[in-house]
């Protein structure tokens, strides 16, 4: 997960395999991001996390939920008012709605900074060891973004921690 003012990785996840579905790692990240940031209002997410489950997961924060629709989807509720509520929101207003998820957009610029400032895949072989490769790689790039936000920016970087 990152965030969209700072574009810093608030949450960070390992997959277990290259083939691992991303959507069952969202609710984790979520509410460990949650544990940091108090004011979520909103969340985006492409059509991989298009789910009943995701949208009550966010809509429990108080946040608005923006997956992309998938072609199969039905305004159908099920157990989850928040999917019916994004899917009428994008009918009514798809401008606006579009602008919403477009802000997502933001937030590819940091994985895309992450694959370009490290080109070569994970070099651990034992899988541990390449989850801590992984999540050191997350951290070196937060640890930039701050600089950068520190030095250009002249960001207080400690009133960012205490937000």
């Amino acid at each position: 997960m990152v965030g969209l003012k700072y574009k810093l990785f608030s949450a960070f996840k390992f997959a277990n395999s290259a083939t691992d579905n991303e959507s069952p790692y969202f609710g984790p990240l979520l509410s460990q991001t949650a544990k940091h940031y108090k004011h979520i209002t909103l969340v985006t997410g492409d059509a991989a996390y298009t789910s009943r489950d995701n949208c009550n997961l966010v809509a429990a924060l108080g946040a608005v939920p923006r997956f992309y629709p998938i072609i199969s989807g039905s305004l159908r509720q099920g157990h989850s008012p928040a999917w019916r509520v994004m899917l009428e929101d994008f009918i009514s207003d798809p401008q606006h709605w579009l602008e919403d998820y477009h802000k997502r957009s933001n937030t590819e610029g940091s994985f895309s900074t992450l694959k370009r400032a490290y080109p070569i895949a994970l070099r651990k072989k034992i899988h541990i060891r390449r989850q801590q490769e992984a999540f050191s790689r997350a951290c070196n790039q937060n640890l930039k973004r701050l600089c950068y936000l520190n030095y250009l920016e002249n960001i207080n970087t400690k009133e960012i921690r205490h937000k």
